[in-house]
């Protein structure tokens, strides 16, 4: 599972920060990242899958219940390097500025609550391969309706039940080049950021089509834990 590239140099920085509050009462004790799938916390599927692809540089962009992230990592994955920036209660894009002082080169960013069986492999290679300095992971938009093609007269003509409809969407597992941060700094607003790099013809897409797995209501971490041992065997190979 390991990198072909050399992989000692690219750090992975972690959203943690969020208050999580869809998952409320849980997370009235804990950050969203360490709400338990089955008994392990969400942080723990998310370090460990890229642990096993040889990434061992974490960056931990912690906010709400943050003294719950230090005392996580305080007795676990101790075998990795590991910082955790606390930023308060602040947007996605002030967190990731408050970090961008101790990541000197290309960085993957996610979310501390989506769990997916990207490739790096494929994922970075395909990043070196186009012209851009940012790459985000999109996966295929399903329904979560059933869809009506109604005619003109009101008459029913076909039905779909939740189908995976022709449009993609972000899950995050960015691969950022360093140079990105500079662009970072300088925005006001992550969506901005995003805009502004879709309008300079700098940011591509990666499509994946394997497990995804998000955790932001509880009906989310009902399927989760239904669905996390197709995740568990993929870190198991």
């Amino acid at each position: 599972m390991s990198l072909n590239n050399d992989s000692n140099h690219i750090k992975v920085l972690l959203l943690c920060g969020g208050k999580g509050e869809r998952l409320s009462p849980l997370t009235s004790r804990i950050p969203k990242p360490l709400v338990p799938i089955n008994g392990t916390p969400i942080l723990n599927y998310l370090v460990t899958y890229f642990e096993k692809h040889g990434l061992r540089k974490f960056i931990i962009a912690a906010g709400y219940k943050s003294d719950k992230i230090y005392e996580y990592f305080k007795n676990n994955h101790k075998n990795l390097e590991i910082q955790i920036i606390d930023s308060g209660d602040v947007d996605i894009l002030t967190r990731i500025q408050a970090v961008s002082e101790f990541i000197p080169g290309d960085f993957i960013m996610c979310y501390g609550d989506t769990l997916a069986d990207v490739d790096l492999n494929k994922m970075i290679d395909y990043h070196h391969s186009h012209d851009g300095i940012l790459t985000v992971t999109s996966y295929p938009l399903q329904s979560s309706f059933g869809i009506l093609d109604i005619g003109e007269t009101g008459k029913v003509m076909s039905f779909m039940e939740k189908p995976v409809l022709d449009k993609w969407i972000n899950i995050g597992y960015f691969y950022f080049s360093k140079e990105c941060v500079r662009h970072i700094n300088d925005s006001l607003s992550f969506v901005d950021f995003l805009n502004e790099r879709i309008a300079r013809g700098e940011m591509y897409s990666f499509k994946h089509r394997g497990l995804h797995i998000t955790v932001n209501t509880i009906t989310e971490l009902r399927d989760a834990e239904n669905n996390i041992a197709s995740f568990n065997s993929v870190l198991n190979r």
